[in-house]
């Protein structure tokens, strides 16, 4: 079946870009290297892909094609052209199919900050993805954020003190502290038998975690042969995990290296901290979407299943 040549009836007017219906006409020409060929492609007639082909070489005022008995073959600037021209018809297909293709996947934003993203978010995400194929996930971290762009995120999650001004703040999750290290602290320093001495050891202490080393360390004057600062609990980790040090960090940042023989804990105890994560959300800010409300729900539901690794202690 062909359809009528509609596409290219106005082609005498010339304009910066030929007619997409007749450079649609070349490529699947230049493709199949038969005018008749691509006439059954397109649901057109031969005669309508011949007249299509022409009106593009008039508009360019060049030959595109070497018309043969039994095929059509391309000169050198068809040639050139036609890289450009799938190229553009692909982008031009990826993105109809995308915006008004029968399957659209809803986009849900998530922001929090690196350390949760890294090692609780991430080792578990495909969890959620599989459960929910029709939601695209975006993760956006950030280190200090503080400010909220209305419309920017659908879910907000950061660690911190209750309250944060201008914005509605919800406990997510408690958290406990662990202290951490790798092989190299064995190796140096021998195991841990007690806290006290962990006093004089290398230690690298995360901003805003301050609170936490004194609790473990009440009574001792001891000062760390040396300290590494840092801004995020995955950098600490990682540091344990690659040095002598040790290192105090949430717990369930702890977990998955844990479990995976990177870094052991010091000691089987867990301190509570005075930080721990919130879902903040504008004050003007509307319900939450139904994406937003499933993610929440999986978060919710992995608190419940989720295994602590030590015993929390005052």
């Amino acid at each position: 079946m062909w359809l009528p040549d509609l596409g290219c009836r106005l082609a005498s007017v010339r304009a910066p870009l030929p007619p997409l219906a007749c450079v649609q006409a070349f490529e699947s020409a230049a493709r199949l290297e038969s005018f008749a060929a691509a006439a059954e492609e397109l649901h057109l007639s031969p005669a309508t892909v011949s007249q299509r082909i022409r009106t593009l070489e008039t508009h360019f005022g060049v030959r595109l094609f070497e018309r043969l008995p039994r095929s059509v073959q391309l000169t050198e600037l068809g040639r050139a052209y036609l890289p450009a021209v799938r190229e553009s018809l692909a982008d031009l297909a990826g993105a109809t199919s995308g915006l008004f293709g029968p399957v659209r996947r809803e986009q849900l934003t998530v922001r929090t900050q690196i350390s949760y993203a890294t090692t609780w978010l991430a080792p578990q995400i495909d969890e959620f993805q599989q459960a929910h194929p029709d939601i695209e996930l975006r993760l956006v971290c950030a280190v200090w954020s503080e400010a909220l762009t209305p419309g920017e995120v659908d879910i907000d999650i950061h660690q911190g003190r209750a309250p944060w001004s201008g914005v509605n703040s919800e406990l997510l999750h408690h958290d406990n502290a662990v202290v951490i290290h790798g092989q190299a602290h064995l190796a140096r320093h021998g195991p841990v038998t007690s806290a006290t001495d962990l006093a004089s050891r290398p230690r690298v202490q995360v901003l805003g975690f301050d609170d936490v080393w004194p609790r473990i360390l009440p009574d001792t004057t001891a000062v760390p042969e040396h300290t590494i600062t840092v801004d995020t609990a995955v950098t600490a980790l990682e540091i344990a995990a690659n040095t002598d040090a040790c290192a105090v960090i949430p717990e369930r940042f702890a977990r998955t290296a844990v479990r995976a023989g990177r870094v052991q804990l010091a000691l089987k105890h867990a301190w509570p901290m005075r930080q721990a994560h919130y879902l903040l959300r504008p004050l003007e800010a509307p319900h939450h979407t139904a994406q937003a409300r499933a993610f929440l729900r999986w978060l919710t539901d992995l608190e419940a299943r989720s295994t602590p690794l030590g015993d929390a202690t005052e």
